[in-house]
């Protein structure tokens, strides 16, 4: 458990320190040596603050903090990494050493879709003796992100160095490392193939004591992580900064001081007013919403919706209201939040059964079943609940649970946890309760599975519903955008699925945000 709260604590750290601290985004053949020169600082201090650099080799992709030069360490903070005793430690990408003579070796950094074979015809040299000068390699091959070390071919040599003169001078993008955004320093040009997103999540570096948002976002953050380095195995190249949105001060502070000018995509703020902010002041980036779905975000065309809107989810109870639907009494149980909702159902209800009797009610006991006085048989009704409040869930489930199969179809706009509550869970299942759910995750799902065994393993908990909710939005979002940051009509509105929810998009209105269609019914059962 010591470790799993030091992993925990040194991402929270990590995440609250970044709009701090100077970054870099690893790029191809870059090493630690290098940054330890480019940054100059020593290879110690860039692994203290990076504590996953004291098992592996850096990733391409991976942000790292770069400790402040200025900041007092083991050696002052202000003295120049020194150059290793032995040259085979020195050497850099191109095949020299720090000295500038000729090495016998030149390190090279894996990249996506390189293999042993690749490696050997490009170097000219066997796989079986790039195999013997890099014994700790996996039997299966070179990993992403690795450092190899390879036998230097005189042509070979000459000709990488003579190429990084010239991409030394050229600034060439494919090989520019650092995050995006032109208030970092030295910041080179943006890659053609890299997506930049910015995280902009409430941290509250402001502030310090306990903080329910910094919490969320926290959580948030380990899901979006694991999202972003599931991406980055399979090739995606993505640059993320991590921003803080804090307080409104803070977020107004942070969009006057940061530029945007290179970014691609943002996710967050969390909630409606920080949307709000960004979206007055950012009209050409996409923004994603990952929790609000307020109608006040409609009218901007580059927000992302992904929490369904209600009116979504009613539209997909309804469908299957009908198919059920045999002329039953329908009761529409709301509270005061949401008698718009109840409302939308009645009127999508009438649409398709105009003749339907249909109860708009905000007391639980007016929802009664009716014994036929002729037959004494009952009439089934329908039972709606368009209500989050705990209480009112409560009244709802202690009067419908009271009635049989034949005398009501319980059906609920929202998943509440009292459907788990051992007081209702059999009788709901004997009921036939149907609801829409967007945080729904199928826990027998291979793919679902594997997902949380990589969390449990990260992280050494179970994913919470942000953590779930940062793995689906970051994953679905860049999953669709393209290598030049695009997000066109089409690949918005082709389905995807996540942990918890299904994605498709469709503009509320012609110049309008893009807002999540997907949602899950389930009805329980035995």
């Amino acid at each position: 458990m010591k470790k799993c709260f030091i992993v925990l604590l040194l991402l929270f750290m990590s995440s609250f320190l970044a709009s701090q601290q100077k970054k870099h985004v690893v790029g191809a053949k870059e090493t630690l040596y290098g940054l330890s020169k480019k940054y100059h600082v020593t290879i110690d201090e860039i692994k203290k603050a990076n504590p996953q650099l004291n098992k592996r080799t850096p990733q391409i992709g991976e942000t790292l903090i770069i400790p402040d030069k200025n900041t007092p360490s083991g050696n002052g903070g202000n003295t120049p990494a020194p150059t290793p005793a032995a040259p085979t430690q020195a050497k850099d990408t191109s095949g020299k050493d720090t000295s500038g003579k000729d090495s016998e070796y030149i390190y090279v950094t894996i990249e996506p879709k390189q293999t042993l074979y690749g490696l050997s015809k490009k170097y000219k040299t066997t796989i079986e003796t790039i195999r013997k000068l890099n014994p700790k390699m996996d039997a299966s091959g070179p990993k992403i992100g690795e450092v190899l070390k390879i036998p230097a071919n005189s042509k070979i040599a000459k000709s990488s160095s003579s190429k990084k003169e010239k991409t030394d001078k050229k600034k060439k993008p494919e090989e520019t490392s650092e995050p995006a955004g032109k208030n970092i320093p030295d910041a080179a040009e943006n890659t053609k193939d890299v997506i930049n997103v910015v995280l902009l999540l409430p941290f509250h570096t402001e502030t310090t004591g306990a903080n329910a948002e910094r919490n969320i976002a926290t959580e948030f953050y380990s899901g979006a992580k694991l999202a972003l380095d599931s991406l980055s195995n399979r090739g995606k190249k993505i640059r993320v900064n991590i921003l803080d949105s804090g307080n409104e001060n803070k977020l107004k502070e942070t969009l006057d001081t940061y530029d945007f000018s290179d970014t691609d995509l943002i996710i967050g703020p969390l909630f409606k007013s920080g949307i709000l902010t960004v979206a007055d002041k950012i009209t050409k980036i996409p923004i994603v919403s990952p929790f609000s779905s307020s109608d006040e975000l409609d009218d901007h065309e580059n927000i992302i919706i992904y929490d369904t809107k209600e009116q979504i989810l009613a539209e997909k109870l309804v469908d299957e209201i009908i198919r059920k639907y045999a002329w039953e009494k329908i009761y529409i149980l709301y509270d005061d939040d949401h008698y718009k909702t109840a409302l939308h159902f009645q009127s999508l209800i009438l649409n398709k059964k105009s003749g339907a009797e249909i109860i708009l009610t905000k007391d639980v006991d007016n929802i009664r079943a009716e014994q036929n006085l002729v037959t004494q048989e009952y009439n089934k009704i329908f039972a709606i609940l368009a209500s989050d409040k705990e209480a009112l869930v409560s009244h709802y489930l202690d009067n419908i649970t009271k009635l049989e199969s034949n005398q009501v179809q319980p059906i609920s706009l929202f998943y509440s946890s009292l459907f788990d509550n051992k007081k209702y869970e059999e009788k709901l299942k004997d009921l036939g309760l149907f609801y829409s759910d967007t945080n729904y995750v199928n826990e027998y799902g291979f793919n679902e599975q594997k997902t949380i065994k990589f969390y449990k393993k990260k992280y050494c908990n179970s994913p919470g519903r942000y953590a779930i909710s940062g793995f689906d939005v970051t994953y679905d979002i860049l999953s669709r955008i393209d290598n030049k940051g695009g997000l066109s009509n089409s690949i918005m509105k082709a389905e995807g699925k996540q942990l918890s929810n299904k994605y498709f998009f469709s503009r509320i209105k012609k110049n309008g945000a893009w807002a999540n269609q997907g949602a899950r019914i389930i009805q329980l059962f035995h």
